[in-house]
């Protein structure tokens, strides 16, 4: 499971399809059955590659202990790869050498769950909390203020553990390596840390033997807020269910009513087999020395083990079904989706091939992008299109996390008397797709897409790299193969061209004639939650019914141990930490520059692309009427997707996707970062396309903001539904970032603007608000919104191409400013009001909660936001960190101050509610207790952990954009950096006594979370006004 939280301003998108399994179902006779099928590891073929003769590493040589086997440039990526194996052990070690400066290293394992107690899940946590050499109670959560790692995570998959990170210090990434090396290797697996991270039986009053005793633990938590989601309740029975006979039907991070069978001493003994050298994987990327890393990973953990056969992890493929199948399952009643008679989904899933081979998995993915993505899409013409659902379910694309890839399509807010005409209209589909065939234009979109992909660099290619390889790695395919791109491209390029009716023999075979074929379907039930309450009720009876009297006060004392554990003093000293001297300089960025063209503020940024021209086009919509305002997220979702005069939405589409990247747009509600007394929002549209294509993308824009149509209101209606449909989902995934806007939404008016655009307020308002008014009502309000928006006397542009292709770049960025229009002027900025305190509950029937505490504090360039921000990271790491999470049990917790000025706490799928916001309360307290226990190293270790912020990697299409959006010159970074580093404990006393002695002015405190009868009415929660708020 990913252990690391993030921040950012604003509610997410739905993050992509998740790595671990969600099967239910328990089989003890997986390693026995997998034993018997693959006694062999399967190999891919590799192809005889002529290497660089001068590279400085060669095939055949022996370093360190590695034995190099093979080494090719690949011109795709711009890398060389270097495939070495331990001759000792057999380790498999995958280094990528390429020019950058954000390096990755990680040891990934070979994991299949036996059963669903989350073994390798909970064991993926107790490994990073101590080791023999680094014997402190979880490091990997002090280390994140000990380093300035771009990335430190680690996550259970569905047959795989990964612990991976990455830093642009060498210096700290050494330190990183040596103790995630250690952790895997030589991890202590405490009985108490298995306690506190895994499960528990305790008292609900810790220090009364005669209070109930409940269950407890960070994981088991984990999986309960896991499953509050019921798309994951959906994967769960999907993947389980279409493959049955694997290690899949089972989940590998834990069902919750399962965890609790899991031993201490079973663990151990899993890290005792799976753990082994031989059964890792090691991968390093990036432009560090990699002779010190194969010298001390053999020299600390390799040479002195032995070759092991790793045969019980290997996972053989699946038997072929002869029939279809079919599964109905029960979910919980989501009081903030749709009408309870459509809260139900369907879908079918089908097996395809095996994961190694490369060039069949690239093609099917090619095919199901055909099939699924925008309107020339064959299943969103025959499924979304006759609008009966609310569009395609969140479990619908191409999964290769497993042996077998597997294709699922469904349905999401349906009536369940609809699932019938799922089935045929999918079968139809099928059938029409082999009959017509697709459109070469469609195709080529696809591919120009794919080919655009490898061109666009992310701000973490080498993490990206990884995890689109780590499942074929982990199956004993060739990844090397799966990095070349162009070349697979090309093969399909010619199998098309010789065979017109290619694609359609692929349907014809993995979706006609697959009898591998399950289709699931689920409806909500009304007792689903008090069912799962009734059957932790019934296992905590079964746990304690099973105990003796000594058992019952090792219970007790257990509980008594693990807290005063818990709140003992380390010797955090044994951990490695950076020095100032590691962390003097700021980073170098390419200057941006400001022009006036054509009375268009224009930023300018000469950085070196491969070859892709990025465009940002920030219209100012702060004069835009209230109720304008609130449609402007649907606005950003119609747009793209409606159409224009000239083209139809089909036509439209394909040309886009066949010249550029694609349009994506954004509502920005920014603050003044340098007096806080202002806010403006606007309009971004972002789009980047290869330099060869700038005059097609700057013609598409064109006729997008000046010839949208929006006169389809067939069309327009089915796009509105499937955007309030989604709207609810992931919610509980990021809870933690809808409570912050919920918190913030009661502090000032720009942060309630941002909640109705993009919180749990947004969701209610467009629900209401579809229900209230037409789709002839609607389509004026959008109407209204692009023809007072799109003006270039409200406009600002940021283009980031190479310094060569600039010239030509801004000469047809000038034509595409000729036919703008220049309207009147929109207001340029809003006065930012402050509301009095006032608390909120958001009910929702989850199993957790997200709480947040907000008040108003400084803006960005204020002399004391940074201060703010380094005591945001102290009393993270030092306060919250220990008393939520490892005490109360909460996932995650933490605190920050943002751009906009407001000083945030929060918690991440929280069993607690009240008892959170009372530790949020206390945090004065608690700095006054360590007011004079403050020193140097507590300090230090607070401001890399802002700068692993303030430092962030930056991908070369998004350089400049602090300052385009924020108004956040590179002048000012370093300014702001430099004061990070010169924060004093004076300082931190100041602002303490300052911002935090007395309960602020301005202040907002929000619960999302299940109704709890001590929350109703209870002015207990705040001091001011309690508002709870229901949806059903």
């Amino acid at each position: 499971m990913l252990r690391r939280i993030r921040c950012s301003n604003a509610a997410p998108q739905a993050l992509g399809r998740a790595l671990d399994n969600s099967s239910g179902r328990r089989n003890i006779k997986s390693l026995t059955v997998e034993h018997e099928l693959h006694k062999v590891e399967p190999k891919a073929k590799m192809p005889q590659v002529i290497a660089d003769p001068g590279y400085k590493y060669k095939e055949g040589m022996v370093y360190h202990g590695f034995q190099c086997e093979r080494i090719e440039h690949n011109s795709d990526f711009g890398l060389v790869s270097c495939s070495l194996r331990h001759i000792g052990t057999g380790t498999e070690f995958w280094y990528i050498d390429r020019n950058d400066t954000n390096n990755v290293f990680s040891i990934n394992f070979r994991t299949p769950p036996v059963d669903s107690t989350g073994v390798f899940h909970v064991l993926e946590h107790l490994a990073l909390c101590g080791s023999k050499t680094f014997p402190v109670r979880d490091p990997f959560f002090k280390m994140l203020n000990r380093s300035v790692a771009t990335n430190m995570n680690a996550l259970t998959g569905a047959d795989l553990t990964v612990y991976i990170f990455s830093s642009r210090n060498e210096v700290d990434f050494r330190n990183i390596q040596r103790i995630y090396l250690d952790s895997v290797f030589r991890p202590n697996l405490l009985y108490l840390d298995f306690l506190q991270e895994g499960w528990r039986l305790e008292h609900k009053d810790l220090h009364n033997r005669n209070s109930e005793l409940m269950i407890k633990g960070i994981v088991y938590n984990e999986m309960k807020g896991t499953f509050s989601e019921n798309s994951r309740v959906f994967r769960k029975s999907l993947m389980g269910n279409l493959l049955p006979k694997l290690a899949y039907r089972n989940v590998a991070g834990g069902d919750p009513p399962e965890i609790p069978n899991l031993t201490h001493a079973a663990l151990i003994e899993f890290h005792r087999k799976y753990y082994h050298p031989s059964n890792a994987r090691i991968f390093c990327y990036g432009s560090f020395d990699l002779m010190q890393t194969l010298s001390f990973v053999n020299r600390e953990y390799l040479m002195h083990n032995d070759f092991k056969d790793t045969y019980y992890s290997r996972i053989p493929l699946h038997p072929r079904w002869s029939q279809p199948r079919h599964v109905h399952i029960p979910c919980r009643m989501n009081n903030m989706g749709a009408s309870i008679d459509r809260q139900n989904q369907i879908g079918v899933a089908l097996l395809m091939c095996d994961r190694i081979d490369v060039q069949e998995c690239f093609e099917l993915n090619v095919l199901t992008e055909l099939l699924i993505r925008g309107p020339n899409a064959a299943f969103f013409k025959g499924l979304i299109e006759p609008n009966f659902s609310g569009g395609f379910n969140k479990n619908t694309g191409y999964y290769f996390t497993s042996r077998d890839t597997y294709f699922a399509v469904g349905l999401q807010d349906l009536r369940a008397e609809d699932f019938a005409k799922f089935n045929e209209l999918f079968q139809q589909t099928v059938q029409k797709t082999i009959q017509e065939g697709f459109e070469p234009q469609h195709i080529e979109s696809v591919l120009h897409k794919l080919e655009l992909s490898v061109k666009h660099q992310s701000a973490d290619v080498g993490s990206v790299l990884l995890y689109n390889s780590m499942t074929l790695w982990n199956h004993g395919g060739d990844v090397v193969a799966n990095l070349r791109v162009s070349e697979m491209i090309g093969k399909l390029r010619n199998s098309l061209k010789e065979n017109k009716n290619y694609f359609q023999e692929k349907v014809a075979k993995y979706f006609l004639n697959n009898p591998h074929k399950l289709t699931v379907t689920m409806t909500p039930d009304e007792l689903y939650d008090e069912n799962l309450k009734r059957a932790e009720r019934q296992l905590i009876v079964k746990k304690v019914k099973d105990l003796n009297a000594d058992d019952l006060e090792a219970v007790f004392q257990n509980g008594i141990k693990l807290e005063a554990s818990q709140k003992a003093k380390e010797n955090t000293d044994v951990l490695p930490c950076l020095s100032l001297k590691d962390v003097q300089q700021p980073l170098k960025f390419p200057q941006v520059t400001d022009q006036l063209i054509q009375d268009v503020p224009t930023q300018l940024c000469k950085v070196p692309t491969n070859e892709i021209t990025y465009l940002n086009c920030l219209f100012n919509i702060t004069g835009l009427s209230p109720e304008d305002a609130m449609l402007v997220p649907l606005f950003c979702n119609v747009i793209k997707n409606i159409g224009t005069i000239k083209h139809s939405f089909r036509e439209f589409d394909k040309l886009v996707l066949s010249r550029s990247a694609g349009f994506d747009f954004k509502v920005k509600v920014v603050e003044d970062v340098k007096d806080g007394k202002s806010y403006r929002t606007g309009l971004l549209m972002t789009t980047y396309a290869l330099d060869k294509n700038v005059p097609n993308m700057f013609a598409l824009c064109d006729e997008l903001l000046l010839n949208f149509r929006l006169e389809d209101t067939d069309r327009l209606k089915m796009l509105i539904e499937s955007y309030v449909s989604k709207l609810s989902l992931g919610i509980a995934f990021s809870g933690h970032l809808y409570a912050m806007l919920g918190s913030a939404a009661l502090v000032s008016d720009a942060a309630k603007l941002k909640s109705l655009l993009s919180g749990v307020d947004h969701i209610d308002f467009m629900k209401k608000y579809v229900q209230q008014n037409s789709t002839e009502q609607i389509r004026d309000r959008l109407r209204n919104i692009g023809s007072k928006a799109f003006s270039k006397s409200n406009m600002r542009v940021a283009i980031n191409s190479s310094e060569a292709f600039q010239p030509t770049a801004l000469e047809h960025y000038e034509n595409f400013l000729k036919n703008l229009p220049t309207l009147e002027n929109m207001s340029v900025k809003r006065e930012l009001q402050l509301f009095e305190p006032s608390c909120r509950h958001y009910v929702m029937n989850i199993p957790v909660n997200y709480c947040a505490k907000s008040f108003f504090a400084v803006p960005y360039l204020h002399e004391d936001h940074p201060v703010l921000r380094v005591l945001a990271k102290l009393v993270s790491a030092r306060y919250l960190m220990p008393v939520v999470r490892e005490q109360n049990g909460a996932y995650g917790t933490g605190a920050r101050i943002g751009y906009d000025g407001l000083f945030n706490f929060y918690s991440y799928r929280d069993p607690h509610s009240t008892k959170t916001l009372d530790v949020f309360d206390k945090t004065y307290e608690w700095l006054l207790a360590i007011n004079e226990k403050l020193n140097q190293q507590m300090l230090f270790e607070a401001k890399l952990g802002v700068l692993q912020l303030v430092d962030w990697p930056t991908a070369p299409g998004e350089i400049g954009l602090d300052y385009f959006i924020l108004g956040v010159s590179y002048e000012e970074y370093c300014k702001y950096r430099s004061r990070v580093l010169s924060v004093t404990v004076d300082d931190l006393r100041t602002v303490i006594e300052k911002y935090f002695k007395e309960e602020p002015n301005h202040i907002g405190k929000f619960i999302l979370g299940p109704r709890r009868e001590e929350l109703d009415g209870n002015q207990r929660l705040c001091k001011y006004i309690l508002n709870v708020t229901k949806y059903f």
